[in-house]
């Protein structure tokens, strides 16, 4: 997983055609050292005004291939390996990384509303509303994927804007051109797949976007650059847990397959299912 603790920012000032000076800012990251992790921001930086004055557009070069920054919130061990990390994302929500147990998301079609959460229990037996209704139709067309790939088994969640698969008949590989050809034939978003290749892991999100729940976003990023900045965001923080106390992130309405008794599968299970199900009745 490319998880890095330590991060830092910098700087390079110097001048460009016209005459001006600009300065440029980047973040570096290392799984060593916050000194290492310095010197990457700085060579960055440097490397960000280089490319900026041979007038190169920056979206072809690889700034933006770069780890999540993300704080680093728990990490969970079997054994001697790492099979699981647990960040906040850039606004607020805990988010579950996985290198070996496979998530995949499908949203409903956009643009159209979805049933409510009570109703879904019914609607595999139920295919003739799938026509009207984009929260059935898009479960049916999981359950006919899973018909045409009986070897897979996989817990089906709903969330507040689509489905959620955890795959439960083996680990996989996040980098695997395999792996990702399985996700974008259940219709995985080609973002969620850029980034599981990128970040060696798959990722869910645990708890509430902040907006779904009326909440305020967060007033600063990861990492702080001042004491008094974490204590802003760690208040904001202790606002953000009571405004989600009422909403969850998921519901789990079926269970497709046998389920592996692996350890790592059933642990990511526990741990998945403590933060997502737990709360109130509305999904956010």
């Amino acid at each position: 997983m490319r998880i890095p603790p330590y991060w830092k920012r910098a700087t390079y000032t110097g001048p460009v055609p016209g005459g001006k000076s600009y300065t440029f800012t980047a973040w570096g990251w290392s799984f060593d050292s916050p000194d290492e992790a310095q010197d990457s921001a700085e060579a960055r930086a440097r490397r960000i005004y280089e490319h900026f004055t041979n007038q190169q557009p920056l979206d072809e070069y690889p700034y933006l291939d770069r780890p999540m920054r993300e704080e680093i919130v728990e990490t969970f061990t079997l054994g001697n390996k790492e099979v699981a990390v647990l960040t906040r994302n850039r606004y607020g929500a805990l988010v579950l990384n996985s290198p070996s147990v496979m998530f995949a998301d499908v949203d409903f079609p956009k643009g159209k509303s979805s049933s409510g959460g009570g109703g879904l229990f019914g609607m595999f037996s139920k295919p003739a509303p799938a026509a009207n209704d984009p929260a059935a139709s898009t479960i049916q067309r999981v359950n006919e994927w899973a018909q045409q790939n009986p070897q897979h088994a996989f817990r089906l969640y709903r969330t507040a804007a689509g489905l959620r698969l955890l795959f439960t008949d083996d680990l996989y590989d996040a980098t695997d051109n395999q792996t990702d050809a399985m996700l974008e034939s259940l219709g995985s978003d080609p973002l969620y797949r850029t980034l599981t290749q990128k970040q060696e892991s798959f990722r869910a999100r645990l708890t509430p976007k902040p907006w779904r729940a009326k909440c305020s976003n967060p007033p600063n990023r990861y990492p702080w650059e001042s004491s008094s900045d974490e204590q802003a965001y760690r208040a904001w923080e202790n606002n953000y847990a009571a405004c989600t106390r009422d909403y969850k992130t998921a519901e789990l309405i079926q269970v497709v397959g046998p389920e592996s008794g692996d350890e790592e599968i059933q642990q990511i299970i526990q741990i998945h299912d403590q933060y997502a199900l737990s709360g109130g009745v509305r999904l956010a």
